[in-house]
């Protein structure tokens, strides 16, 4: 099996967070970190609908509305990720894919000095509700051209991230590995005496499945307290016009 190397969350941050050790879930074997932490990582960008890593890339191909209702021109652009770390091409074809404007681009550099516009456009900011710091939301307004033509589309290459994992989302990954973890020792606990006597003493443990289930439930209550703070993936989407048909 092909090792795995998490992401966003640790091995020993998952122990610290559940009080299980490797004699319990053995966390440092592969198979236990691709079950465990791996799963929960990808069930992270699932539920967000986003990546948090530092300069992912990604290349969007946008299609170009026609004027409104008040034949205003369009000239704003949105990108499906944020917050945008680098624009590295922006161009805009035809209906045949040939090029025929291409825009400025903004370095890593650039925009980690604060920089947000280049000759052809603006970068709209926002602040981030993760790590409370301003970033760029993926808005794209022109400066100096509007888009009309309904065959043109507009082609943005760029990375997006964070330089350093943001600290909730470590800890959702480990919240959602930590219940896992739980669940993993609880199906390889079926048989575990929860009270046992000796002569002149008798002992209880308390109820196993209850403590563990109170444990699950303690990492599912924060999983949502993060997730309402770094926002969800939409599940309905709605479309409406006001062209005609």
């Amino acid at each position: 099996m092909t090792s795995y190397s998490p992401v966003y969350t640790s091995v020993l941050a998952v122990q610290n967070k559940t009080g299980l050790t490797n004699s319990e879930v053995d966390l440092s074997a592969d198979d236990m970190v691709q079950t465990i932490i791996q799963e929960a990582e990808l069930e992270l960008e699932m539920l967000t609908g986003r990546k948090f890593v530092n300069g992912t890339s990604c290349t969007e191909l946008i299609n170009v509305g026609g004027m409104d209702i008040l034949d205003n021109k369009p000239v704003t652009i949105q990108l499906s990720n944020f917050p945008v770390q680098s624009i590295t091409s922006m161009l805009e074809l035809d209906i045949d894919g040939n090029t025929t404007c291409t825009f400025g681009t903004l370095t890593s550099v650039q925009i980690s000095a604060g920089t947000y516009a280049t000759t052809d456009y603006w970068l709209d900011t926002m602040e981030s509700s993760i790590n409370n710091a301003q970033v760029a939301n993926g808005k794209i307004v022109l400066k100096t051209r509007s888009l009309s033509k309904q065959d043109q589309k507009i082609k943005v290459a760029y990375t997006y991230g964070y330089a350093t994992v943001p600290v909730s989302v470590r800890n959702l990954a480990t919240c959602l590995a930590g219940i896992r973890a739980w669940v993993t020792f609880m199906g390889g606990c079926y048989n575990r005496l929860d009270s046992y006597s000796i002569p002149s003493q008798n002992v209880s443990k308390g109820d196993f499945y209850e403590r563990a289930q109170i444990n699950i439930q303690f990492l599912q209550t924060e999983a949502d307290r993060l997730l309402d703070r770094i926002g969800r993936k939409s599940r309905t989407l709605f479309f409406a016009s006001g062209g005609v048909r």
